[in-house]
């Protein structure tokens, strides 16, 4: 984390850059995670909502990149850029738990779980079409297969049903965000 956050009053002075910034070049407000002490680490990190037209703060020219080219990517410098300690999400140093909540969300905890229409979809063409005469649902090999991929869907199913009702009954929620991305 090169960003760098020092309080100043009521305001913090963020200087440095951050790299890679999706829709960095468009966007009218940004999230944005500093270090307050790098000796820290993820205890040190604070999390702003910044405005664009805050001054000091220069989106970079778009990046040139190799396949994703529909985003428009670039480098934000920030140079002295003093922002409202009202503008502070969760608190000072509570930019770990605001990236992570996040991320729990995108992994599973935060809407609806249903059964996976891809394997479905694969189970009713299996049934409705043939091979040598027979449906593919009665080749051993294609059952097994079927198997193993119903398994697994079940599997990655259950992860996510166990992260939405820890999130939704308040547990805390460590490594089983990332735990059923990895499945």
């Amino acid at each position: 984390l090169q960003l760098h956050a020092e309080r100043d009053g009521d305001d913090y002075i963020l200087n440095g850059t951050k790299a890679w910034i999706t829709n960095g070049g468009v966007a009218d407000i940004y999230t944005v995670f500093a270090t307050t002490d790098r000796s820290k680490r993820h205890a040190g990190i604070c999390a702003f909502v910044v405005s664009r037209d805050t001054p000091g703060l220069t989106p970079g020219k778009k990046e040139d990149k190799m396949g994703q080219r529909a985003s428009d990517t670039c480098v934000i410098h920030f140079d002295n850029v003093r922002v409202p300690a009202f503008n502070l999400i969760g608190g000072e140093n509570e930019g770990w738990k605001v990236a992570t909540t996040h991320l729990e969300l995108e992994h599973g905890t935060g809407g609806r779980i249903g059964r996976n229409w891809l394997v479905d979809h694969l189970f009713e063409y299996c049934r409705e079409n043939q091979r040598n005469g027979q449906p593919l649902t009665k080749d051993p090999d294609v059952r097994d297969k079927l198997i193993d991929i119903y398994v697994e869907a079940e599997i990655a199913r259950l992860f996510n049903l166990r992260n939405y009702w820890m999130r939704h009954s308040k547990a805390e929620i460590t490594y089983e965000g990332p735990q059923a991305s990895y499945w």
